[in-house]
Protein backbone atom coordinates (compact mmCIF):
# COMPACT_ATOMS: atom_id res chain seq x y z
CA UNK A 1 0.00 0.00 0.00
CA UNK A 2 1.23 3.40 -0.70
CA UNK A 3 2.05 5.48 1.97
CA UNK A 4 0.57 9.27 1.54
CA UNK A 5 3.35 11.93 1.03
CA UNK A 6 4.09 14.53 3.72
CA UNK A 7 1.35 17.35 1.06
CA UNK A 8 -1.39 15.04 0.96
CA UNK A 9 -1.23 14.52 4.87
CA UNK A 10 -0.88 18.29 5.26
CA UNK A 11 -3.76 19.15 3.42
CA UNK A 12 -5.96 15.99 5.31
CA UNK A 13 -4.31 18.03 8.83
CA UNK A 14 -5.50 21.88 7.53
CA UNK A 15 -9.04 19.93 6.36
CA UNK A 16 -9.58 18.11 9.66
CA UNK A 17 -8.49 21.81 11.91
CA UNK A 18 -11.05 23.59 9.62
CA UNK A 19 -13.28 21.24 10.52
CA UNK A 20 -12.64 21.03 13.99
CA UNK A 21 -12.39 25.05 14.25
CA UNK A 22 -16.13 25.02 12.92
CA UNK A 23 -17.36 22.25 14.96
CA UNK A 24 -16.34 24.49 17.96
CA UNK A 25 -17.68 27.35 16.29
CA UNK A 26 -21.11 25.44 16.37
CA UNK A 27 -20.82 23.87 20.43
CA UNK A 28 -19.92 28.11 20.97
CA UNK A 29 -22.94 29.56 19.33
CA UNK A 30 -25.40 26.54 20.80
CA UNK A 31 -24.06 27.50 24.68
CA UNK A 32 -24.86 31.00 23.73
CA UNK A 33 -28.13 30.06 22.68
CA UNK A 34 -29.24 28.06 25.47
CA UNK A 35 -27.97 30.67 27.63
CA UNK A 36 -29.95 33.06 26.04
CA UNK A 37 -32.85 30.79 26.03
CA UNK A 38 -32.20 30.12 30.03
CA UNK A 39 -32.23 33.75 30.73
CA UNK A 40 -35.77 34.04 28.55
CA UNK A 41 -37.31 30.96 30.49
CA UNK A 42 -36.18 32.68 33.66
CA UNK A 43 -38.47 35.74 32.20
CA UNK A 44 -41.16 33.74 31.22
CA UNK A 45 -41.36 31.38 34.64
CA UNK A 46 -41.71 35.07 36.77
CA UNK A 47 -44.01 36.59 34.21
CA UNK A 48 -46.38 33.46 34.77
CA UNK A 49 -45.40 33.01 38.34
CA UNK A 50 -47.42 36.28 39.15
CA UNK A 51 -50.16 35.84 37.17
CA UNK A 52 -50.47 32.30 39.60
CA UNK A 53 -50.33 34.54 42.31
CA UNK A 54 -52.90 37.34 40.99
CA UNK A 55 -55.25 34.93 39.73
CA UNK A 56 -55.10 33.01 43.76
CA UNK A 57 -59.03 32.18 44.23
CA UNK A 58 -60.39 32.73 40.78
CA UNK A 59 -61.29 30.35 37.97
CA UNK A 60 -58.63 31.25 36.09
CA UNK A 61 -56.22 29.78 39.14
CA UNK A 62 -56.42 26.23 37.95
CA UNK A 63 -55.77 26.91 34.02
CA UNK A 64 -52.59 28.48 35.17
CA UNK A 65 -51.38 26.34 36.97
CA UNK A 66 -51.46 23.77 34.30
CA UNK A 67 -49.77 26.31 32.17
CA UNK A 68 -46.92 26.53 34.64
CA UNK A 69 -46.42 23.11 34.25
CA UNK A 70 -46.49 22.62 30.88
CA UNK A 71 -44.36 25.52 30.90
CA UNK A 72 -41.98 23.15 33.13
CA UNK A 73 -42.40 19.69 31.04
CA UNK A 74 -41.11 22.13 27.97
CA UNK A 75 -38.13 23.26 29.66
CA UNK A 76 -36.92 19.71 31.05
CA UNK A 77 -37.53 18.39 27.27
CA UNK A 78 -35.57 21.05 26.12
CA UNK A 79 -33.17 20.70 28.32
CA UNK A 80 -32.90 16.89 27.89
CA UNK A 81 -32.83 17.20 24.41
CA UNK A 82 -29.61 20.13 24.12
CA UNK A 83 -27.73 18.12 26.60
CA UNK A 84 -28.04 15.50 24.52
CA UNK A 85 -26.78 17.11 21.21
CA UNK A 86 -24.49 18.72 23.21
CA UNK A 87 -23.04 15.37 24.29
CA UNK A 88 -22.66 13.79 20.85
CA UNK A 89 -21.29 17.49 19.66
CA UNK A 90 -18.41 16.84 22.45
CA UNK A 91 -17.81 13.42 21.31
CA UNK A 92 -17.11 14.93 17.90
CA UNK A 93 -15.06 17.16 18.61
CA UNK A 94 -13.51 14.63 20.52
CA UNK A 95 -12.88 12.47 17.97
CA UNK A 96 -11.89 15.11 15.35
CA UNK A 97 -9.02 16.21 17.72
CA UNK A 98 -7.93 12.67 17.81
CA UNK A 99 -8.17 12.61 13.84
CA UNK A 100 -6.02 15.40 13.61
CA UNK A 101 -3.13 14.50 16.17
CA UNK A 102 -2.95 11.60 14.23
CA UNK A 103 -2.79 13.48 10.92
CA UNK A 104 0.06 15.65 12.79
CA UNK A 105 1.87 12.80 13.84
CA UNK A 106 1.69 11.08 10.32
CA UNK A 107 2.74 14.23 8.37
CA UNK A 108 5.60 14.75 10.70
CA UNK A 109 6.78 10.93 9.80
CA UNK A 110 6.53 11.24 6.39
CA UNK A 111 8.41 14.45 6.42
CA UNK A 112 10.84 13.08 8.49
CA UNK A 113 10.75 10.07 5.90
CA UNK A 114 11.36 12.41 3.00
CA UNK A 115 13.89 14.15 4.21
CA UNK A 116 15.67 11.46 5.02
CA UNK A 117 15.73 10.35 1.52
CA UNK A 118 16.06 13.31 -0.32
CA UNK A 119 19.44 13.66 1.77
CA UNK A 120 20.37 10.50 0.84
CA UNK A 121 19.99 11.05 -2.49
CA UNK A 122 21.93 14.34 -2.47
CA UNK A 123 24.54 12.53 -1.05
CA UNK A 124 25.05 9.82 -3.48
Amino acid sequence: MNQPSSRQLNEEYLDSESELRQLKKTNQAIETAYSTFQHMQNKEKELWGKLHQLSRGTEAERSISRECDQLEEEQQFFNRKLVSGEEALEQLIRKKTAQRNQLEEDFLKASKVENECQESTTKN
